[in-house]
């Protein structure tokens, strides 16, 4: 399919501000970007794009795609291998219908669930965003996602790993089964009633052992990381992005700005949000949870990696009853309330950094890129708002192809 949108606006991924240009999409890719020659613009079908803006797509690197509308983690686990690929299915087209056009995985309870959602996509039979798929979370006995108790049968959402070895294994059966990443719960997490965030679960053999086998298979690491301690075992283990990051220490945000070249941090501010501002949790639940104060500690953390260039992704844990699949472009609008960045720089973060860490070329406007676009009515740079309201993006690109069309009248060129 050729592409021309016209009398628009462009924002690259890379400008502080939009400007005037045409883009001419051909081949999967961009091809210009400015001036289009009427030669190169014939059999091209045509979208007016005045009064709108043309950026890139936007990526979710913090994806729960196989979630059932989560309240309690048992839903998780509880949910038949059966219905978990359906509903894998089901949020990644309401994710592109949202304008991501790149998910990363953050832990599938099922092995294969994501495997074959980005099998599929990828072979055009269904819709949905460039997906890693990502193992289920790998966790320590008693630690994030393991819910099993002695009495009961009950299978988790997770790869329950003891040491090195048992690691070595759960990253090599992963990759066998086609994972693009392996997801690690080095901490706990408040939201469970233990271990806490502040409770640092696997040990620095397993961390290296995992790591050595992602580094030797090519599979970049995924860490849930909300202790200092977990975030600093995760990056001496090689991960690639750190989720929450909520009570880094001194020597934690060192590490993360020495590694800033190489590694990506995901806020997951939206999740706090949520829980204190639409959650069914009565204000004793959250006292209990210590929301608000692991929320300030997060805003603190994210505001310092900011003043020291760490590079930031959206994904806010969506997934949750309170905020389902289809809402994730909210967490633009929170990088600018609560992180201090300017709209440009979350735009960035959902954009441009997303798709470097996704490693596919994506994530700006530029020739050679693969086309993978959002036109917005109005400006999101001075309203990044727009981007959570599905009646603003009038189109949808991904790889070349038109996903959603304008409701306006369009022509061949």
């Amino acid at each position: 399919m050729k592409l021309l949108f016209a009398g628009g606006k462009v924002w690259d991924g890379l400008a502080r501000e939009a400007v005037a240009a045409d883009v001419l999409v051909e081949d999967q890719h961009v091809a210009t970007v400015g001036a289009v020659p009427a030669a190169r613009c014939e059999g091209a079908r045509r979208i007016d794009a005045h009064g709108a803006t043309l950026i890139p797509g936007m990526v979710d690197a913090h994806a729960h795609l196989s979630f059932p509308v989560v309240t309690y983690a048992y839903q998780i686990e509880d949910t038949p291998p059966e219905e978990t690929v359906l509903i894998t299915m089901h949020n990644a087209r309401t994710l592109l219908d949202a304008g991501f056009t790149g998910a990363v995985g953050a832990g599938s309870p099922k092995l294969r669930a994501e495997v074959v959602i980005r099998n599929e996509i990828e072979a055009g039979r269904i819709p949905g965003p460039r997906l890693m798929a990502s193992t289920p979370t790998l966790t320590a006995t008693g630690g994030l996602n393991d819910t099993a108790q002695i009495h009961q049968g009950r299978d988790v959402a997770a790869m329950v790993v003891d040491g090195a070895d048992a690691c070595r294994r759960a990253v090599r059966t992963g990759y066998r089964e086609g994972v693009d990443l392996v997801k690690v719960n080095v901490s706990g997490d408040d939201f469970f009633p233990r271990p806490s965030g502040r409770t640092t679960t696997l040990a620095e053999d397993e961390m290296r052992a995992i790591g050595e086998a992602c580094a030797a298979l090519g599979l970049p690491i995924s860490a849930h990381a909300r202790s200092a301690e977990s975030i600093k075992r995760a990056l001496r283990a090689g991960a690639t992005l750190i989720n929450h990051a909520d009570f880094a220490d001194e020597e934690a945000l060192d590490m993360l700005e020495a590694a800033k070249d190489r590694v990506f941090v995901a806020p997951t501010i939206g999740y706090y949000h949520s829980l204190l501002h639409d959650s069914p949790f009565d204000r004793a639940t959250l006292d209990r949870m210590g929301v608000e104060a692991a929320m300030a500690s997060n805003v603190e953390v994210h505001r310092e990696l900011r003043r020291r260039g760490v590079r930031a992704v959206i994904g806010g844990d969506y997934g949750l009853a309170w905020q389902p699949n289809g809402a994730n472009a909210r967490d633009v609008g929170h990088f600018v309330t609560y992180l201090g960045y300017s709209p440009c720089e979350a735009l960035v973060a959902a954009t441009r950094n997303g798709g470097e860490l996704m490693g596919q070329g994506a994530g700006g406007i530029v020739p050679g890129a693969p086309a993978d676009l959002l036109l917005v009515d109005g400006d999101p740079l001075a309203n990044p708002a727009l981007l959570a309201r599905s009646d603003a993006l009038l189109a949808i690109v991904k790889g070349g192809g038109l996903h959603k069309s304008p409701a306006v009248p369009e022509r061949i060129a």
